[in-house]
């Protein structure tokens, strides 16, 4: 399976870390499995 990420930087082994933020989207960086939702630029 491919997931990307808004971004051209290649993440090969992604740290997964514990947040104490109790936010709806908090730290980290988001993944989906479209390749042209990631790439997609806004405004």
């Amino acid at each position: 399976m491919n997931i990307y990420h808004g971004s051209d930087v290649i993440v090969d082994k992604p740290k997964i870390l514990k947040s104490n933020r109790l936010l709806d989207f908090g730290i980290g960086f988001y993944t989906t499995t479209n390749k042209e939702q990631a790439i997609r630029r806004e405004g």
